[in-house]
């Protein structure tokens, strides 16, 4: 496991924020469009603004993260990833390979992330949020987080641990979207709610460039 920035580590949220806070005005003219450099992506996410909130259905073990990953890599604002993934760490050589500024994005594990960093969605010091598969995520937290992204002129994503449905709706979500790896030489993403609708596929090549396992 490569060497951690020193505000990468699960250090205590104050300490993240502090960090954050020291990089913001630096940053505060970063650009809030979602871009990867990817041409069929980013037109799937040209309606997105800030205050949406995004719902990714990325079950384990099928490489779906990758696709949203693409999405920080492009000169991106201060963000923070928050997840949850029974006991795993955060391993920065894999993040570095795929081109992500980890001066620009931060991570904190909690299973409970409005209850236990409810001040990181009071502030707009995290221009972009990952909230990723939390162990405790009621209905009452999707309408705060989704308040509070439009109040501080937040993107929020939201990672599911299982496909999303139809049926299942989300009436706080401006766009649900399934993504997953299909076998060896493509991406597969899958519109639920949006301005997209049907199925679309990647080359894996403009995903990754070596076939490596993340989840």
């Amino acid at each position: 496991m490569a060497s951690l920035p020193a505000h990468f580590t699960d250090a205590s949220l104050q300490q993240q924020l502090q960090s954050a806070r020291s990089l913001k005005h630096d940053l505060s003219h970063q650009s809030q469009e979602l871009l990867s450099g990817i041409d069929a992506l980013d037109e799937c996410f040209a309606r997105v603004k800030p205050g949406d909130l995004i719902e990714w259905g990325i079950p384990p073990g099928m490489n779906g993260r990758l696709i949203p990953l693409q999405l920080l890599k492009q000169q991106i604002p201060l963000s923070v990833w928050i997840y949850h993934h029974h006991g795993l760490g955060v391993f920065a050589s894999s993040w570095i390979s795929h081109g992500v500024d980890l001066q620009r994005l931060f991570f904190i594990c909690s299973a409970n992330p409005v209850k236990e960093l409810r001040p990181i969605f009071l502030e707009d010091t995290f221009k972009r949020i990952i909230i990723d598969a939390p162990l405790k995520f009621s209905t009452g937290d999707m309408a705060f987080v989704s308040q509070q992204a439009r109040k501080q002129g937040q993107v929020v994503f939201l990672i599911r641990h299982y496909f999303l449905t139809a049926k299942r709706g989300n009436p706080h979500a401006s766009l649900r979207i399934n993504t997953w790896q299909s076998g060896k030489r493509s991406f597969s993403l899958q519109f639920i709610k949006g301005p997209n609708s049907g199925k679309i596929s990647l080359p894996y090549r403009s995903v990754a460039e070596d076939h490596e396992h993340y989840n």
